[in-house]
């Protein structure tokens, strides 16, 4: 009784803990780059019903896989125009990412309470948090591969656990969604979590392959035709916009390069966790400590491997790191288990677990005084929640410092685990007003004008055209040569976008063939102008061109 009473309680906490962290306050965080450019493709499959052609502001979108494309269409036509309600897919992902870590490392650790331990340190990660709150791709390959994992994993090693494997059914299921990862982000996460994984895999637990071959080329076959199917239409149909679109593709992958160690912080996006991420690469040490020493192990390969075939990538974003929240997560997890099962004796274990213990307790001490000084006097958050989260926070701050001087590691993780979700619940939406732009203006407010609704949008062809630019106004935005009057007159009456003075780059001899209205200057940059990431790009002065009234 007691044991189903236990299982109980951690499968219902993180069954909360998914839906605050993927669900909850869901439409608050602001829209990114990528983002948009989804969202603005699920439009407009669901305007000109191109499911297998997809465009993005009138143009071909062949070098992105569709199936993230899809999700945003089905949302639009369902809901439209509902940032929430698009989101919804990418939680669903996020779920379905942590419900198969869960079941993985169950898998690879059978000891009661790890696999439980090692998903809510995955959860609390917050750049899985936010990968799983903006409607993304990535998430759809880190997900379905995430499965690919499992089932695979089930392949090839069931034999030592049951008399009667089914290995074909796990390879046809592993093949599936292995080629749902490639649909949803074609092979970035075959290469950032599969290839690693295997490798790991290989050189710390080789499986015996005997009578495995079979089922191994069922595999491929399966996750070949999954996603295969699409670009052989694509070759078939437009063969020089599909040669194009992967010369694009390929350009990106060695375009925004960065030295080798980029990424020597990557233990930084784990968040909260960082210091134990650092503390998990001191093999010597925990090796001896640890009694999930084989698992330990794998996971620490695992994250160093990921770490060295992203670094061999000349392409380099932080956002790219994200697949390696499952090797930290399952590094860490051994680390605190070790805690679970007993507390600290060494001089260096107990200096480690109380440092990291009152660590986390000052920072969740010092929210409230954030709260107060950047929520509550700006009027972001109203008296009444303010208080509330401030109880929650002290309390969880109490919880955790006692819990770090009693040694006791449950305390820790949930108490972390307690601190996201009032964050997610009650904080997501006030911390994006500490970071929102007051003076944002967005060319969506030109909606509200009957006379400007049906009027089509240009930019100044000399400019630079940013794809949030058409998610805010709702409309294909597209060149103008405002340097060629025939061009000009063509597009009248219309709408201009230009990021300088138009008397500074509409000719003489253009202006004086059309009557112009200034709208004034739009700002749809969700950031202040003091960030760093605030961008002049986003800054237009929109004008009404019209044809030139004739004199009476």
């Amino acid at each position: 009784m007691n044991v189903m009473r236990k299982v109980k309680f951690e499968t219902l906490l993180l069954v909360v803990l998914c839906l605050a962290a993927f669900f909850v306050n869901n439409g608050v965080l602001p829209t990114d780059g990528a983002e948009v450019k989804t969202i603005v493709t699920g439009r407009e499959i669901v305007e000109n019903g191109s499911w297998l052609l997809p465009t993005m502001n009138g143009e071909l979108r062949l070098g992105v896989p569709p199936l993230s494309g899809w999700g945003a269409a089905i949302m639009e036509w369902l809901l439209p125009d509902n940032l929430s309600a698009q989101r919804i897919p990418v939680g669903m992902m996020g779920v379905m990412w942590a419900l198969f870590f869960f079941a993985t490392a169950r898998y690879l650790e059978r000891r009661r309470g790890f696999a439980e331990t090692a998903t809510i340190i995955f959860i609390t990660c917050y750049n899985v948090i936010y990968s799983g709150r903006v409607v993304n791709r990535g998430i759809y390959g880190y997900a379905f591969m995430m499965a690919a994992i499992y089932f695979l994993l089930k392949m090839l090693y069931d034999a030592r656990y049951y008399p009667f494997p089914h290995k074909w059914r796990w390879a046809l299921l592993s093949g599936l969604m292995m080629g749902l990862s490639f649909l949803g982000n074609g092979s970035v996460a075959f290469y950032s979590l599969l290839l690693p994984f295997m490798v790991t895999m290989s050189l710390a637990r080789k499986p015996e392959m005997k009578g495995k071959w079979l089922p191994t080329l069922l595999l491929v076959i399966v996750a070949l035709c999954t996603f295969g199917w699409w670009y052989i239409y694509l070759f078939s149909s437009h063969p020089d916009a599909f040669s194009e679109a992967l010369s694009n593709e390929m350009d990106a992958w060695i375009s925004n390069t960065r030295p080798w160690y980029y990424y020597w912080r990557f233990f930084g996006e784990t968040g909260i966790w960082a210091f134990f991420v650092l503390a998990s690469l001191i093999v010597p040490f925990w090796v001896k400590k640890v009694s999930t020493r084989r698992l330990y192990f794998l996971a620490v390969v695992w994250m160093l491997v990921t770490l060295i075939v992203q670094s061999l990538v000349p392409r380099k974003d932080m956002s790219d790191l994200v697949p390696m929240a499952a090797p930290c997560a399952l590094s860490v997890a051994c680390l605190l288990y070790y805690f679970l099962e007993k507390r600290a004796h060494g001089k260096w274990e107990k200096g480690f677990f109380y440092f990291n213990g009152y660590f986390i307790t000052l920072v969740i001490f010092a929210l409230p005084f954030f709260i107060h000084f950047r929520m509550t006097t700006w009027h972001l958050i109203d008296v009444g929640t303010a208080l509330f989260v401030y109880l929650f926070l002290f309390s969880i701050c109490i919880y955790v410092a006692l819990s770090t001087k009693r040694g006791e590691a449950k305390g820790i993780i949930y108490g972390v685990a307690a601190l996201f979700f009032v964050m997610e619940c009650f904080l997501l939406g006030s911390i994006g007003g500490v970071f929102g732009n007051s003076q944002r203006k967005s060319l969506g407010i030109l909606q509200g004008y009957d006379e400007l609704r049906r009027l089509p949008i240009y930019y100044n062809a000399d400019d630079q055209l940013r794809m949030e630019l058409v998610y805010e106004s709702r409309k294909q935005i597209h060149p103008l040569n405002l340097k060629n009057p025939q061009e000009v007159l063509k597009a009248v009456p219309c709408i201009l976008l230009t990021q300088d003075d138009l008397n500074k780059v509409l000719p003489a001899n253009v202006a004086n063939l059309v009557d112009t209205l200034h709208m004034g200057i739009y700002d749809d940059n969700r950031i202040p102008r003091h960030y760093e990431h605030y961008n002049l790009e986003l800054v237009n002065r929109v004008t009404v061109l019209k044809p030139k009234s004739k004199a009476p």
